[in-house]
């Protein structure tokens, strides 16, 4: 009986033995679980921060390049509306050289603009800017004392596209001389009467409000 006694407090403290074996056990795994549970779920936010971030990051990305696109088809609308854009009526006159004695290699500026339609002429420099590429007619008219000369140009972009000379011989009377000239412009280039040789001594330009005048004006006469 004893024998018997001892073998079963030996079995019931193996089975102890066993039972509490398997509760640590399962509590290592239990706690082991929890560590990758809040692993994975650690691995599952961040990797939700970053599909976000990159998504956030795709959007700003694409909203400034269809900013740019947005801008560019402003741009080319603009410049189309430009270059089929209906020319207006350009046409200048102006007259009252500033100076009356002008020199070689002096632009003739006429101070008092009679006519200025599509504001294309400049009073200050004598300079004409073309609006539009077109064909355009320009006259230009000097009143000569007598015994006077000049030679001058039409200049179209700071090139002669035509050269004339006034020579008064006479010393009895005086004088006014007509030229025109005709000539292809492009936008934004210039156009003025540039004095190429003068007289050197006495005043060679006379002008009076009643009879006659020095005058310089221009037409826009059709686009190309």
């Amino acid at each position: 009986m004893i024998r018997l006694e001892i073998s079963v407090e030996a079995m019931k403290k193996e089975i102890e033995d066993s039972r509490n074996q398997v509760t640590t056990n399962l509590g290592n795994l239990q706690t082991e679980r929890s560590t990758w549970e809040e692993t994975l779920l650690t691995m599952k936010d961040a990797s939700i921060t970053a599909l976000d971030t990159a998504i956030q990051e795709t959007k700003t990305q694409v909203q400034e390049e269809l900013n740019v696109l947005a801008t560019e088809k402003e741009r080319w609308n603009k410049e189309l509306k430009e270059s089929v854009k209906i020319p207006e009526v350009v046409i200048f006159s102006a007259r009252r050289p500033k100076h009356t004695t002008p020199t070689s290699g002096q632009t003739v500026i006429f101070t008092e603009i009679i006519l200025n339609k599509g504001d294309a002429c400049n009073k200050e420099n004598g300079v004409f800017t073309a609006p539009y590429t077109g064909v355009y007619t320009f006259h230009v008219q000097f009143c000569m004392y007598a015994g006077q000369y000049v030679d001058f140009a039409f200049m179209a972009n700071d090139k002669p596209f035509k050269i004339s000379r006034i020579q008064r011989y006479s010393s009895s009377y005086f004088s006014c001389y007509s030229f025109d000239a005709m000539t292809i412009v492009n936008k934004n280039e210039t156009v003025k009467i540039k004095i190429i040789f003068s007289s050197s001594s006495g005043t060679t330009l006379g002008e009076s409000d009643s009879n006659y005048w020095n005058t310089f004006s221009g037409r826009f006469i059709q686009a190309i």
